[in-house]
């Protein structure tokens, strides 16, 4: 198979991945004018699909597969990294608690990451590769406009990953 139709295979398999997510909502997620009110006791985090162990995700509010807004959290370990993508729309970052490292390019270099600790946010333009990893166990806010999509640079990287973590 062309290096061309395994991305675009892995691209159709995330995306199917995260667009499950909506059954994982802790809102109801119609696009009314209806306020959205959820606790911090109501938020559950569920295995994150389509990545590998230990990264938990919830859905906030959307559809991924739509063109609405979004906002989802991921909590994930320490140590966790998610190696270089893109997005097709842009993506809104907050941390909410520990360390995000987050950086620009094709391949995670640590040395050239930007330490964003609760509060710290960051804008991602579309198309924009970047990659992020954590100290320390961390939640981060992710708010974008759907549909969401996510595009490894080397998506046989991310594979290798997600292999090892359920071995």
């Amino acid at each position: 198979m062309r290096q061309s139709s395994k991305k675009i295979l892995f691209i159709i398999s995330l995306s199917t991945s995260l667009i499950a997510l909506s059954g994982l909502s802790a809102a109801d997620n119609n696009q009314s004018a209806s306020p959205i009110l959820i606790k911090a006791d109501d938020v559950k985090f569920h295995p994150a699909p389509g990545f590998p162990k230990g990264a938990q995700i919830v859905l906030l509010r959307g559809d991924l597969s739509q063109a609405v807004p979004y906002t989802i959290r991921f909590k994930l370990p320490d140590g966790f990294v998610i190696p270089s993508h893109w997005h097709s729309t842009d993506e809104e970052v907050t941390v909410l608690s520990g360390t995000l490292n987050v950086g620009m390019g094709d391949k995670v270099d640590k040395s050239q990451s930007t330490a964003l600790t609760p509060g710290g946010f960051q804008i991602v333009p579309a198309n924009a590769h970047h990659y992020v990893w954590t100290t320390g166990e961390t939640i981060m806010q992710l708010d974008g406009m759907g549909p969401r999509t996510t595009v490894f640079v080397n998506p046989a990287e991310w594979n290798e990953m997600i292999r090892k973590s359920n071995s």
